[in-house]
Parts: structure tokens; sequence; C-alpha cells
């Protein structure tokens, strides 16, 4: 978001020495009008924000520049409003402000996401400010969203508060957005829902991955110390802070990568349902032959007899090796019920590396019995829980008539290409979708 540069004279200073006021420690943000209740809980989370940016960049000497928040009344019938603007006034010791003006919504509201963020765009630029060169003035500054959200992103995983699951769908998809493009966008407000999404999660990889360099946190200072007053390409400005990752057209890629994939991985702690302990089950039975050739190929769990016969036990053992390590990793992170399943299979791998097979079809036959029962007690449990909230339900939302809607019109045979769920639907599919292999 570009802010261009207004000249004024005292006149706004004056009229807000004249109302109440409330400051941050330090005074780099101070905020006028609105109740004091009001006032002290948004310094307060301010305070919070301008703790957690120094932390995660570093803190930067000298006096910072003053940020306004001025708050306005609310306006009957009318939603909450934010702006911003980027002042130099004609006060020597000052030079710059930087003002946001709130309107307040019914009963003192305001969307608290969208301050967190023009605030943070403010200290940002406040930041590029206090670092130029003396006898340097500023005509115009600009944030692009990519470093907002990445920030925003890496502050939330500083503080344990990070999400994975959107980290996850990135690994699974291949969906990331291209660097060059992420961090060229200037505006983000044309992004539906999941683009919106997957453009944050991309954003918050890509800060984190410059982070993690050597002197991270140094040359990410630096950088943010030239950011809001650069003019040429955003791409550029990166490399030259970050020369350690620019390793090629698509050496910042490869770090970014890396980063995504390293915070898709859940923790160990983090345990699995059962359907997705099942899911991780069966994609651990992969057993690793050759074919009298010498071509490697895979087979499952009903081929286990084909490992069994391989003629010497150092072949059993690289043949099973993968699954047993696997079958390990995720006993881990299975839902507790399946821990003993688990060690089953481990088991019974065990006995056909050393040739002894009798009891392997009766222990997983057992097996799979265990297995069959648990997934057929979370499906009632899961029909329970839908039975009472369904009908612990005091009223109805009637959102169901739309599905009712298409319902007929499927009967009678009308186009739905414009339904509007049908085109969420697409959205999630063309994102979502795995790549073919080529």
């Amino acid at each position: 978001m570009k802010v261009f540069l207004a000249i004024v004279c005292l006149l706004p200073v004056l009229l807000c020495a004249q109302q109440e006021s409330t400051s941050s420690v330090g005074s780099r943000l101070s905020i006028f009008g609105g109740s004091a209740p009001l006032r002290v809980a948004m310094v307060q989370d301010a305070e919070i924000l301008i703790k957690d940016l120094d932390l995660l960049v570093g803190e930067l000497n000298g006096k910072p520049f003053p940020i306004v928040l001025q708050l306005y009344a609310e306006d009957p019938g009318k939603a909450s409003r934010i702006g911003r603007e980027f002042q130099k006034l004609e006060i020597a010791e000052q030079q710059y402000q930087l003002r946001i003006d709130l309107r307040l919504g019914r009963g003192n509201s305001f969307h608290q996401d969208e301050l967190d963020r023009v605030l943070l765009e403010m200290l940002l630029i406040e930041r590029t400010l206090r670092s130029l060169p003396e006898g340097v003035e500023a005509d115009r500054v600009e944030i692009r969203p990519w470093l907002l959200d990445g920030l925003a992103e890496a502050i939330l995983w500083k503080k344990g508060k990070g999400d994975r699951r959107m980290y996850a769908s990135l690994v699974d998809s291949g969906g990331w957005v291209e660097v060059e493009k992420l961090v060229d966008r200037t505006m983000i407000g044309d992004l539906n829902v999941l683009s919106r999404e997957l453009f944050r999660a991309s954003s918050g990889a890509l800060v984190m991955a410059l982070l993690a360099q050597p002197q991270g946190q140094v040359s990410m200072s630096n950088f943010l110390g030239r950011v809001a007053t650069f003019e040429g390409e955003s791409l550029t400005l990166l490399r030259t802070h970050f020369p350690q990752v620019n390793l090629g057209p698509k050496g910042l890629e490869r770090w970014w990568m890396l980063q995504v994939a390293a915070m898709s991985e859940q923790r160990l702690t983090s345990a699995m349902t059962v359907p997705e302990t099942e899911s991780r089950l069966v994609k651990c039975f992969k057993f690793y032959l050759n074919d009298p050739k010498g071509r490697a190929y895979t087979v499952g769990l009903e081929s286990w007899a084909e490992v069994a016969a391989l003629e010497t036990k150092e072949e059993r053992i690289e043949a099973l090796r993968p699954a047993s390590n696997s079958l390990a990793h995720l006993s881990f992170r299975c839902f507790p019920t399946y821990r003993p399943v688990i060690g089953g299979y481990i088991q019974i791998l065990s006995e056909i590396v050393e040739g002894k097979t009798k009891k392997a079809i009766t222990m997983m036959e057992n097996l799979q019995t265990f297995r069959n029962a648990e997934v057929q007690r979370h499906a009632q449990l899961v029909d329970l829980m839908d039975w009472y909230h369904l009908s612990s339900v005091k009223e109805e939302s009637g959102e169901f008539e739309d599905y009712l809607r298409v319902k007929e019109n499927l009967r009678r045979g009308e186009s739905v290409l414009n339904d509007p769920l049908i085109k969420y639907v697409d959205q999630v599919e063309s994102i979502f979708a795995k790549p073919k292999s080529r």
C-alpha cells in the first residue's frame, strides 16, 4: 500500500493536544479521542505488538517518529472504518508523523485484526524513516502485503501459535505462490478466501526462511531499514540484504520450500485421529523388491509372502526396512489405541525377516479385526455427536434451504453452472488438487 507525503502545519498537532490521550511506553504510539478505558486497552495491545516485532527483528536505536491514532465517535448506521496517512510536519524535532484515523462502530466496536495490520504497517514505515541517512527525506512510503503477512505469521510462530494445517496443504498440493509473484503483488483485495490464505501462508514461510539464515535477524533489520522507501524491484532489495540465499533464479525458492516443509511437520505430541491414523498406516506398508532384471518395484501388505520368499535375510531386511521405520515413526503420533496394533505389525515384520511366518496370517487377521472395530466405533461416536448437535439446536438458520434448491434444480434438469456452491468447490479443487505426475 503506497502512502504519499502530506505536508501539514501545526494545526493537526494542536487539535490533538486539546483532546485526552493515552501513550505507550516510549511514546511510540499516542491515542487521542474515545474513552479512557478503550484507549488503555488499545495501547496495551499495541505495546504487545511493538514488543513482538522488536523481539523478532531486533530493536532499533534512535528516537522514534510518533504514530498517532485518532479515534472518532460512531457514525449511526455506518460500520467502523480505518485509514492512515504519512505526514511531514513543519516541526524540526518531529519531521514526520504517521497517522491512523479510526471511526468506531456501534458500541465502540472495530476490527482488531485490521487495526493490528495497519499498526504493523506504520511500525515498519517508522523503522525505515528512522534508518534514513542524515539529510535524506522521504517523499513516499510503501510496504508490500507479503511483508505484512509474513511478519505477522512469524510473530505468531515465535509465540507458539502458528497453524500448521495450511502449510501441510501447501506441501501436499504444491500450491504455493511463486516468490517473484509474491513479493511483487501490491494489492490483495482481489483474492478470494482460499487464495488469501495461501498468500498469507506463503508469505509467512518466506519471512521465516529469511530469518532462519545465518545472521538472519540482522539482515532483516537492515532490509526493513530500506524497504518502505525503496523504489526498485523488491526481489533485488531482498537479494542485496540476504546474499547467502542468492543461489541463482531458484535459490530463494529452495530455501523457502524447505521452510514450508519444516512448518508443516506436526509435533510428536500432536496425536492423530482414528481416520488419520488409518490413512497413514495404510501408506506405511510399502515393501521394496526387485524383479529378475534388477528393476525396483513396490508391493503392499497383501504381498508379504513375496518378501518372505526372498532367499537371504539381508534381502528381507532391505525390503522391509522402510515400512518398519515408518511404523515406528507413526507410533509416536497415532491415535493411542493403535499403538498395540502398530507394535503387532512391527513384530510380524520382524518374524518375516527371521523366516518365521506360521502365525503371520492369524496375527494380521486379528489386527485387521481390531482396526475395523476402531473405525466403526469412531463412526458411531461422530454420529452421536452429530445427533446431539442437531437435537440441541434452538433455532433454524435456513441455510439448508440452499441445498434443497440445488436438489430441486437437478431434478428439473436446470443448469447449475452459476451456483455459488459449485464455484466454491471448483476453486478448492483447482488449488488443492495434487499435480499430475509426468
